[in-house]
């Protein structure tokens, strides 16, 4: 009896961690994958000019949502009706790149009619705009970040590029001098290294770089590979396990609890037994829970027929029961007896 106490003990624990493991493991990936970044259903650019649509394809990228340009004075009627279906979709939070400029108030405006939540991020020049969007997407720094010129749209799509399969920050800065917006990203951001992208970009760059005490890689110049390597997806399994961890942590203690309260409160008292009945019943803890009917009157130094009405008022008690094998029975406890008085 006491080894099926404790394997359904056992059980229980383990069903107990493994549904709460499954729960464990969802949170988390939940709070692996959640971070301090601000979180977006849509981001909106001007659709005349490409050096927007090109800086924020990195963040776009990480977050997994799509990039939407429109006419910067007016939304037109298929626009509208495009933005309004996402409205129906569950769609609430917008992010428009670039100032007043950039994309219009009359915009913006239409999208909180819609009942959009509109966020704007931008600059009076494009250097600025980058930075605040690298600033608001990795509010705790990044250890590498990607630079390229303002005006080398090929650079900057090849910056773009990088910093998406990476997943790093991204500034720009003027062909032939470190722009002072792309000095405060980095003095935010507190890279470790700089990846300097095309060849629209003066060497004195790399050298202003030096003297603030950035380490560079000039991608397309330098011939080693360059020193980052593009982020692992988790493996599950690993999420499995670490919830698997914090599940038994947390269910062994309260499952040993509750199973030693249930186990002492089920217990029956000594008196409720008379003398004959201890010495039956302790002769069945003794063989673990379960004898033969047969072999009791000499493990008791009981006669055969007063083991059977011991038997008899402990089954009324229902401290035992009997099952019939072959031509004897099998005396069983069902109750866990305490003896101690």
């Amino acid at each position: 009896m006491v080894t099926g106490l404790k394997t359904r003990f056992t059980v229980t624990t383990l069903i107990i961690a493994l549904i709460i493991g499954s729960f464990m493991s969802i949170l988390v990936y939940a709070q692996e994958e959640s971070t301090n970044r601000p979180e977006y259903d849509l981001i909106i650019v001007r659709n005349d000019d490409l050096i927007d649509y090109i800086t924020v394809q990195p963040y776009a990228r990480l977050l997994d949502i799509p990039v939407l340009p429109v006419n910067p004075q007016g939304l037109d009627e298929k626009t509208w009706a495009q933005l309004y279906s996402y409205v129906q979709l569950g769609w609430k939070k917008i992010l428009i790149v670039g100032n007043s400029n950039a994309v219009s108030k009359e915009v913006e405006d239409e999208l909180l009619k819609m009942g959009y939540s509109v966020t704007r991020i931008g600059g009076d020049v494009r250097t600025e705009t980058a930075e605040k969007l690298a600033i608001h997407f990795y509010p705790t720094g990044s250890k590498t970040v990607v630079i390229a010129s303002a005006l080398d749209y090929g650079s900057a799509l090849a910056a773009s590029k990088f910093a998406m399969e990476y997943e790093l920050p991204m500034l720009l800065t003027l062909e032939n001098d470190l722009s002072e917006h792309a000095i405060a990203g980095l003095s935010s951001l507190n890279p470790d290294l700089v990846i300097i992208v095309g060849t629209g970009i003066n060497e004195t760059i790399e050298t202003k770089l030096h003297s603030m005490g950035y380490q560079t890689y000039w991608l397309g110049r330098t011939v080693e590979k360059p020193p980052v390597s593009p982020p692992k997806e988790p493996s599950p399994y690993t999420y499995s396990f670490i919830g698997a961890v914090l599940a038994l942590a947390i269910t062994v203690p309260v499952v040993l609890y509750w199973a030693k309260k249930r186990w002492y409160s089920n217990k029956i008292p000594v008196e409720v037994l008379t003398e004959k009945e201890r010495i039956v019943v302790k002769a069945l803890i003794d063989q673990g829970g379960k004898v033969k009917q047969e072999d009791l009157p000499e493990l008791t130094g009981y006669s055969r027929p007063t083991v059977s009405r011991i038997i008899q008022e402990l089954e009324k008690k229902q401290l035992v029961e009997r099952e019939k094998v072959g031509k004897t029975f099998i005396v069983k406890l069902v109750k866990e007896i305490d003896l101690k008085e």
